[in-house]
C-alpha cells in the first residue's frame, strides 16, 4: 500500500526501478502505453456512434418527416438522458482508477461502481416525467404537430433501453480503470452485426418490420445486448473480483460521489450543449447552410473519436499512477497526454484544411452545399485542434478530482464568451453568417484549453497524491461500515 504522504519509500521495488529512469525514458514509456491503450477506446467510441448513423441512414429512406422526428428524438434523449448520464458516470474515472491502485481492498472499485449506478438511475427517473410529456413540450415550443407526435413515440419506445445504455457507460469505466481497455471494443464488435440485422428486420422486413418505430426497438435490443455483453466480460475476467456485492451502505458515499459527479456533468454537458445550440442556431441560416453545417458536424464527430480514445487512456493512466503515489510519472504522463492531444488536433486541422475543397462532394452533388462545406471546414479544423487539447486537459482534471475547476472554466468560456460572440458575429453588425458561429465556439474551446492546460501543467502532483489518498481513505472508511453489517445483500 503506498504511503498516504505520497512518498516513494513504501513503493514496490519494480515501481522504484521504473520511476528512477530519465525523463526521456519515462516519456517514451508513457507515450507508448497511452497510444496503445487509446486505440481500442477510439475504436469503441467509433463503433458506438455508428449505431446512431445506421439508424439515421435507414430512417432517411422512409421520408423527411420520419428522419426529422428521429433526429429530434435522438437529440432530446442525448441532451436529457445521455449527456448528463455520461457526466455522472465520468466521476468513476476519478474514484475507480485511484481506488484500484491505492486500496488494498480491491472491492472498493466495485463500491464506487455502485455509487455511479445509483447516480445515473436517480437522474433517469428525475427526467422521466419530462420525457413522458415531450410531445406537449414540443408543441408548446411551436414544433410541427406531426414531427412532435412522431418524436414522442420514438422517445417513449426507446426509453426501455436508455438505462441499459447508461449502465454500459458505467461498467465500461469500471473496467477501464482496471486496465481492460479492449472490453467495450470486443462487446461492440459483437453487437454491431446484431444491430445491423435488427435494424433491417424491424424497419424494412416485410414480415417483422414496423417502419419508423422499428429503429427504436432495434436500439433497445442493441443497448440491452451491450449491457449483457460487458457484464459477461466482467464475470469472465479477474475484474469480477473487484465487485464486492451490493450494499445499502453505498448510499452513505453518495455525497462524496456527487461532489465530483455534478461538476463532471457540468463540464461535459456544457460542452455538448453548446455544440447542439450551435447546430440549432445554424438552422435559421437557410437549407444550404444547414446542409453544409450538418456535413461538417458529422465529420467533426467522426474525427473526435481519436481524441476521445486518448482522453480515456490518459485519465485512467494518471489516476492509476496517483493511486500508486507515483507523482513524477503521473505528471509526465499528463504532459505526454497534452502533447499527444495537440498532435492529434494538429493532424485534424491539416486534414480539414486539405480536404475542404472536395469533402462536401462525398455527401452531396449540390455545388452550393459543397461550397458551404469548403467555407466551414478550415475554421472547424481550428476548433478540432483546440477541442482535442481541451478534451485531454479535461480528462486529466477528472483524474485529479478537479472537476469543479473544469466546470468553472467551461461555463464562462462557452456561455459568457463563445456563444454570445458567435451569435453577434453571425446575426449582429458583422453579419458574417455561419462562420461567426464557428469563430465563437472555437474561441470558447481555445479559452477552455488554455485554462485547463495551465492547471494541469502547474499542478503539484505530489500534493495531488496526498489528496488522492485522503479521498481513498474516506471511501474505505465508508465501505468498511458495510463489511461489518449483517444486513447486506450478497450478490
Amino acid at each position: 500500500m503506498p504511503s498516504s504522504s505520497g512518498s516513494t519509500a513504501s513503493l514496490p521495488n519494480e515501481y522504484l526501478k521504473h520511476d528512477s529512469v530519465s525523463t526521456r525514458v519515462i516519456v517514451q514509456q508513457e507515450a507508448a502505453l497511452v497510444v496503445s491503450s487509446s486505440v481500442p477506446l477510439a475504436l469503441s467510441s467509433l463503433l458506438q456512434s455508428s449505431f446512431h448513423f445506421i439508424n439515421i441512414l435507414s430512417l432517411g429512406h422512409l421520408g423527411a418527416n420520419e428522419l426529422a422526428a428521429a433526429a429530434l428524438a435522438n437529440m432530446t434523449l442525448f441532451m436529457v438522458v445521455n449527456a448528463p448520464g455520461v457526466g455522472l458516470a465520468s466521476a468513476l474515472t476519478t474514484f475507480c482508477a485511484t481506488a484500484f491502485t491505492a486500496s488494498p481492498d480491491k472491492t472498493l472499485v466495485g463500491f464506487h461502481l455502485q455509487c455511479g449506478l445509483i447516480a445515473v438511475t436517480v437522474h433517469f427517473f428525475m427526467v422521466l416525467p419530462i420525457l413522458l410529456r415531450i410531445e406537449s413540450i414540443l408543441l408548446a415550443l411551436n414544433q410541427d404537430t406531426l414531427i412532435a407526435s412522431l418524436c414522442a413515440k420514438f422517445v417513449h419506445a426507446q426509453l426501455a433501453g436508455s438505462l441499459a445504455w447508461i449502465y454500459f457507460e458505467c461498467v465500461k469505466r469500471f473496467l477501464q480503470a482496471q486496465g481492460h481497455m479492449k472490453a467495450s471494443t470486443y462487446v461492440l464488435l459483437a453487437v454491431l452485426p446484431i444491430h445491423l440485422l435488427n435494424t433491417y428486420l424491424l424497419v424494412w422486413s416485410p414480415i417483422l418490420g414496423v417502419g419508423f418505430l422499428g429503429a427504436a426497438f432495434a436500439n433497445i435490443i442493441t443497448f440491452m445486448a451491450m449491457l449483457a455483453g460487458i457484464i459477461v466480460y466482467t464475470l469472465r475476467t479477474e475484474a469480477r473480483e473487484t465487485w464486492g456485492g451490493w450494499t445499502r451502505h453505498s448510499m452513505a458515499a453518495m455525497p462524496q460521489y456527487y461532489h465530483l459527479a455534478i461538476p463532471s456533468t457540468i463540464m461535459i454537458f456544457s460542452d455538448w450543449a453548446a455544440w447542439e445550440l450551435m447546430a440549432i442556431t445554424a438552422s435559421y441560416l437557410g437549407n444550404v447552410t444547414l446542409a453544409g453545417q450538418s456535413i461538417v458536424i458529422n465529420t467533426c464527430s467522426l474525427a473526435y473519436q481519436v481524441p476521445r480514445g486518448l482522453i480515456g487512456a490518459v485519465s485512467n493512466r494518471v489516476g492509476n499512477l496517483l493511486g500508486q503515489s507515483r507523482a513524477r510519472r503521473a505528471n509526465i504522463s499528463a504532459n505526454v497526454g497534452l502533447l499527444l492531444g495537440g498532435l492529434v488536433g494538429f493532424l485534424c486541422l491539416v486534414f480539414f484544411v486539405g480536404t475542404a475543397a472536395w469533402w462536401g462532394k462525398l455527401y452531396s452533388n449540390d455545388p452550393d452545399v459543397v461550397a458551404a462545406v469548403a467555407l466551414i471546414m478550415p475554421i472547424s479544423g481550428l476548433f478540432q485542434f483546440a477541442d482535442s487539447i481541451s478534451g485531454i486537459s479535461g480528462g486529466i482534471l477528472r483524474s485529479l478530482g478537479r472537476q469543479i475547476v473544469g466546470a468553472c472554466i467551461n461555463i464562462p468560456s462557452y456561455y459568457v464568451v463563445g456563444l454570445p460572440l458567435g451569435l453577434y458575429l453571425t446575426y449582429g453588425a458583422p453579419n458574417i453568417g455561419v462562420i461567426g458561429l464557428w469563430i465563437g465556439i472555437t474561441v470558447a474551446a481555445t479559452l477552455t484549453t488554455l485554462g485547463q492546460s495551465m492547471i494541469c501543467l502547474f499542478t503539484s502532483y505530489a500534493k495531488e497524491v496526498d489528496r488522492c489518498m485522503a479521498q481513498v481513505n474516506k471511501s474505505r472508511n465508508i465501505a468498511a461500515t458495510s463489511a461489518e453489517s449483517d444486513d447486506d445483500v450478497a450478490c
